[in-house]
């Protein structure tokens, strides 16, 4: 798709944003109006303040900013580019208004960490029971972790202290999908929803970070105990014993923190549209799960436009190719054309000369003579006899027939002319 980005000069941007609200503008440009805050301080263009327009709607005089030049040059070109704005149309409608629903609901909400959901019963919507069966009997890992990434399993990726709250979404996430139509088809690493041959991978896993890891007292005391062993074998030569000790430390480098944070992502590639919902610091998983729900349906969307996108280019990709096809063949039957119009010519001339030649001979020269020259001339009546054959409209008709260079209906006939050179889409 196309990209479309907008360029302003740092003087261009400053009007342009203490002429009417932030919002509005980014919403006309393509990006949130966080993002244009962040251009416009990158670049020192000062901006509104929070509550500026409310002032101005209430009559009060608000003093504007000068506008200050700065030596940078680079900072002087802004380009502005937007990746919903490379979006279809329908894809753009769509998330206009699931985003209108999205703030109409939260401007209801009061509390952006919900009540938790009441965990599943014991035997959940049959699609997830086969992933809550693994995560509650899953014996944790080195760093508390279970995971259910089996086949006919969610891919769900968690510490065993969230296992209850991953299953109430999965059940939720499944009950909802199927009351909408869509049906949640656990994929062993991921998940999966499909309308028709469009298809959404997705994942839900724990945010993890890396942390170096601090030896404990037991363990330095196993490395020392290894070492001495290790040093005391080297004194006695017993090198057997030397080398069956491990030389390395009996700790890892780095140890996996589970830090609480559910992650929703969706797989592939994003076009501009949001793909990631994570717990944050003023909302939850919980919170969202309508944006999430809503983005399902919007990548659905997306993954309709552009197979239905690719389907007409290979259609339009076919037709050229048949269209050069038949091109080529009009080609091969003018040269086959103008062959045998070239034949029938040069045989026409060659009779004519042969007529010629023979009208030019003396009266004393008699066909069928014992002379080599009367045995030539019948040989050349001869062949007069059978050139005039071959040149005849019958013979002419009866060598086009089954050819099919002139036909009557013109099979190889194209209404659209002769096609553009061939291109790829």
């Amino acid at each position: 798709m196309r990209h479309v980005a907008h360029i302003f000069t740092r003087l261009e941007l400053f009007e342009l944003v203490w002429s009417k609200p932030i919002q509005k503008i980014a919403q006309e440009l393509g990006l949130s109006d966080r993002g244009l805050a962040k251009i416009c301080e990158r670049h020192r263009v000062p901006s509104p303040p929070r509550g500026y327009w409310a002032r101005v709607a209430a009559g009060q005089l608000v003093k504007r900013p000068l506008f200050r030049e700065v030596n940078d040059l680079a900072l002087d070109r802004i380009e502005i580019g937007s990746a919903f704005s490379n979006l279809p149309q329908e894809t753009q409608e769509f998330l206009r208004k699931a985003k209108a629903e999205r703030m109409a609901k939260r401007r209801q909400i009061v509390d952006p960490w919900p009540t938790p959901l009441p965990s599943p019963a014991l035997t959940p919507h049959p699609i997830v029971a086969a992933t809550a069966k693994a995560l509650r009997t899953a014996k944790p890992g080195q760093y508390g972790a279970v995971s259910a990434t089996d086949a006919g399993m969610c891919g769900v990726a968690i510490h065993a202290g969230r296992v209850e709250r991953a299953i109430t979404l999965l059940e939720r996430l499944a009950v909802t999908l199927e009351a909408d139509g869509l049906l949640l088809l656990p994929m062993g690493q991921r998940m999966r929803v499909a309308i028709g041959d469009d298809e959404v991978l997705f994942t839900l896993i724990e945010r993890t970070r890396r942390e170096k890891h601090i030896p404990s007292e037991e363990e330095q005391a196993l490395y020392a105990e290894r070492q001495r062993k290790r040093q005391h074998a080297a004194e006695r030569k017993h090198w057997d014993a030397y080398m069956s000790l491990p030389y390395e430390s009996p700790w890892p480098e780095y140890d996996t923190i589970f830090m609480g944070q559910l992650v929703f992502t969706i797989d592939g590639w994003a076009s501009g549209l949001r793909k990631t919902w994570a717990d944050g610091k003023t909302q939850s998983i919980e919170s969202m799960f309508g944006e999430i729900i809503a983005g399902l349906k919007v990548f659905l969307a997306q993954k309709k436009l552009e197979r239905e996108h690719r389907e007409e280019q290979e259609r339009q990709r076919l037709e050229l190719a048949r269209r050069h096809d038949l091109a080529k063949k009009r080609k091969d039957r003018e040269q086959h054309r103008i062959s045998y119009l070239r034949e029938l010519v040069q045989l026409q001339r060659e009779a004519a000369d042969i007529r010629s030649w023979i009208a030019a001979l003396p009266d004393s020269v008699v066909a069928g003579s014992s002379t080599e020259l009367g045995r030539m001339l019948t040989w050349a009546q001869d062949r007069l006899i059978m050139l005039e054959t071959k040149t005849t409209v019958e013979a002419a008709a009866a060598k086009l027939h089954g050819q099919a260079l002139f036909p009557d209906i013109d099979a190889l006939f194209d209404p659209l002319g002769e096609p553009p050179e061939a291109r790829y889409f």
